[in-house]
């Protein structure tokens, strides 16, 4: 029996002491169901399963009441056609939210959240009132939300402009009253380490949502000694359980508390989804730094007591590659995370 648990621990509960993403990157990934294998040159290594997921938040009827500068309709089809209706979609040029629109625009129009659907909606709209001035010409206008104004201006019409024009006034002729989502996750974690000279066990399951500009995590979890799994021996075990709630005033500003019962440590984070600081304290210091080089490339850096990480992941297609190097334990890592 002994023989057949330690076989279980080595296959199914391996080593979990780092991950190359944070929880607080989920809402801001693809919804998919992702598997991330991690191993080091000391031997360690460990495996995570997470899900992320969209939830209904309301009609778009709902959300469309606030319209009257352009038919409800437009609006409602050129969502599903932008965005399928999702608070947090990312374009490949860094488009977000609902009306895809990008950072830059969203500052010039004094949109405050663009993963938020009202404000969203609301630069969306005002873009739209500034594109048909501009034209006084509906199909101009769409065509000019697409390929931009200048190049409209200039003549230069391209024929995906052309073709989402006809897109977006295929689905207002199809609108009619659907959800608008955004995400949450669920996953898991199983681990072996070693503290105080004793080896453990622990499972964590962590989850979290997304409603409008405020964000909720939580987790909890279990942990035991070895021996006692061995003798079949569960006295013992201890449990651990947190929560994070972050408020998101601005796209690239959040900051909220991260504790057990009462709040613990302050959180700030500051930037974009593909570049941005995470700073913790000051119970639990912690820096989190990411910026994403390349569409297929991003670097990490991850400061706290324990650890110091540099790493970088690189994709391709539904597949990342991780490489780092932990300089207090001066361990080189290496793993991959799959989306299926």
């Amino acid at each position: 029996m002994k023989a057949f648990v330690w076989l279980a621990i080595f296959i199914f509960l391996p080593i979990f002491f780092f991950s190359y993403y944070e929880v607080y990157d989920y809402f801001f990934m693809k919804p998919n169901t992702y598997f991330e294998f991690n191993s080091n040159s000391n031997g360690e290594f460990g495996v995570e399963f997470y899900s992320i997921n969209k939830y209904p938040i309301m009609d778009s009827n709902k959300l469309l009441e606030s319209v009257w500068s352009q038919p409800r309709t437009l609006i409602g089809g050129q969502m599903m056609v932008e965005s399928s209706n999702y608070t947090h979609a990312i374009s490949s040029s860094k488009a977000m939210g609902l009306l895809q629109l990008k950072n830059l625009t969203g500052v010039d129009l004094h949109v405050y959240n663009l993963f938020d659907p009202y404000d969203n909606l609301k630069g969306a709209l005002e873009y739209h009132g500034y594109l048909r001035r501009l034209f006084n010409d509906e199909r101009l206008q769409i065509i000019a939300y697409h390929d931009g104004p200048t190049a409209v201006m200039a003549g230069k019409v391209s024929t995906a402009g052309e073709a989402y024009y006809e897109k977006v006034k295929r689905a207002q002729q199809n609108y009619s009253n659907t959800k608008i989502y955004s995400p949450y996750f669920v996953g898991g974690r199983l681990s072996y380490y070693s503290e105080d000279e004793e080896d453990k066990i622990s499972t964590e399951f962590n989850a979290g949502f997304v409603y409008r500009k405020f964000e909720i995590y939580g987790n909890v979890g279990l942990e035991l000694p070895l021996k006692r799994i061995e003798e079949f021996d569960f006295i013992d075990i201890q449990t651990d359980y947190g929560y994070t709630f972050l408020y998101v005033p601005r796209t690239n500003i959040g900051f909220g508390v991260e504790g057990k019962t009462v709040p613990e440590d302050l959180i700030l984070r500051i930037g974009l989804p593909w570049q941005n600081f995470i700073l913790k304290g000051p119970k639990n210091p912690e820096l989190i730094y990411k910026h994403e080089l390349t569409n297929n490339w991003t670097s990490k850096i991850l400061i706290n007591t324990d650890n110091l990480l540099l790493s970088s992941y690189f994709s391709i297609y539904n597949l990342d590659l991780f490489v780092g190097y932990e300089v207090y334990e001066s361990s080189i890592n290496l793993g991959f995370r799959l989306a299926f």
